[in-house]
């Protein structure tokens, strides 16, 4: 029943508006690199440690830097349990990694066995939808350039993104210390590689 009064007009809030949602910063991205050689003295091993060093200077990036013998999965040869703990650790570990970049020296046209028995313990879940680098070590370019295609097809059956650009290197070239072109080749490498999974994972 109304009691013939008016209705008090809206008290006027003293509150500020609602500030404006933060600007999105850069993809926060982890970038897992493989070496296909465990031994700190080869070159493939050298190599990682530098692609490593040049990944840590692009803003945004973390890296995990990744051999077999750190990895410590068994030989795949078909009696490996599906929950080895080695190979579920390794699963998640890669799972974890937006990009990869793969290095491996030439062992008869393709990777290494070790670096191969790594992604043999993988579906495609880990890897699905990111993007790798590939970089081949060899003695000749022909050697080299096939190592790098049997590389992406392992990287394509794996349901990754294959980055346009490679590096086929030379061993001796990486041991007596890269030149102002290779480096600038492997930069752009890298740098294609953080701008396409920044585009994928944005």
């Amino acid at each position: 029943m109304s009691d013939g009064l008016d209705p008090l007009p809206p008290f006027p809030s003293t509150l500020p508006p609602p500030a404006p949602p933060a600007p999105a910063g850069p993809v926060q991205l982890r970038v897992m690199v493989v070496s296909a050689i465990s031994r700190d003295s080869s070159s493939c091993h050298v190599l990682g440690r530098l692609v490593e060093e040049m990944l840590a200077e692009e803003p945004g990036v973390s890296v995990d830097f990744v051999h077999p013998s750190d990895v410590g999965v068994p030989v795949n040869d078909g009696s490996v349990p599906d929950d080895h703990p080695a190979a579920m650790a390794w699963q998640q570990r890669v799972a974890e990694a937006h990009c990869h970049i793969w290095i491996s020296p030439e062992y008869h046209s393709g990777m290494t066995g070790a670096m191969k028995n790594l992604f043999d313990f993988l579906g495609k879940e880990p890897m699905s939808g990111d993007v790798v680098g590939l970089v081949a070590l060899a003695g000749g370019g022909m050697a080299a350039l096939n190592t790098l295609n049997n590389m992406s097809v392992v990287a394509r059956s794996l349901g990754a993104w294959v980055a346009p650009e490679h590096c086929a290197l030379s061993s001796n070239d990486v041991k007596a210390g890269l030149g102002e072109g290779d480096i600038r080749r492997l930069r752009a490498m890298l740098t294609s590689v953080v701008g396409m999974g920044r585009r994928v994972y944005a």
